[in-house]
């Protein structure tokens, strides 16, 4: 319509300034060509009548309304969960799409905690078993008595039979 109000002819300029001011009736209601031309004016319907342009663009302003109209309607009114919905729904589509990518990565998360458990279940079997075998070989040793054992009590005799060999000797 921009192009419209910048025509010369001074009529066109009021009649189009006048359609503009037409009103678009009630919520669902959109009224014909007829019907918006007969609340204006008489000049506006006489210069209507003659001018194909001005005709013209009262049948593209009933068409834009009928066009326009579904969007009218009032919208519903979003519910108070709804922002979590939403919010639920995308973390639902991330967690999907990194199921999807990371999936064999899930899976070891999801046994980690079970290969701790089995880890520190044979770590402590492990451990009192060899405590177990530590206190059997402690309980043999002093069955046995110190003659077995690898260190003797008692110091060894020094070995005479090493012969010393001064500088001015030579055997």
């Amino acid at each position: 319509m921009s192009n419209e109000l910048e025509m010369k002819n001074g009529e066109c300029r009021r009649f189009l300034e006048e359609l503009e001011g037409v009103s678009a009736g009630g919520a669902g209601e959109v009224k014909p060509q007829t019907v918006l031309v007969a609340q204006m004016s008489n000049e506006a319907r006489g210069h209507a009548a003659v001018c194909a342009e001005c005709s013209g663009a009262v049948e593209d302003l009933a068409e834009s309304r009928r066009a326009l109209l579904p969007m009218s309607t009032p919208v519903a009114e979003a519910g108070p969960w709804f922002a979590a919905r939403v919010m639920a729904a995308i973390r639902g589509k991330e967690n999907e799409q990194e199921e999807r990518s990371n999936g064999v990565w899930l899976g070891v998360r999801r046994l980690a905690p079970r290969l701790v458990a089995l880890c520190t279940v044979v770590l402590l079997v492990g451990t009192t078993w060899a405590v177990q075998l530590r206190r059997e070989d402690l309980t043999r040793r002093a069955t046995l008595g110190s003659a077995e054992s690898v260190f003797e009590s008692v110091p060894a005799p020094l070995n005479d039979d090493v012969l010393v060999v001064g500088q001015g000797e030579r055997p």
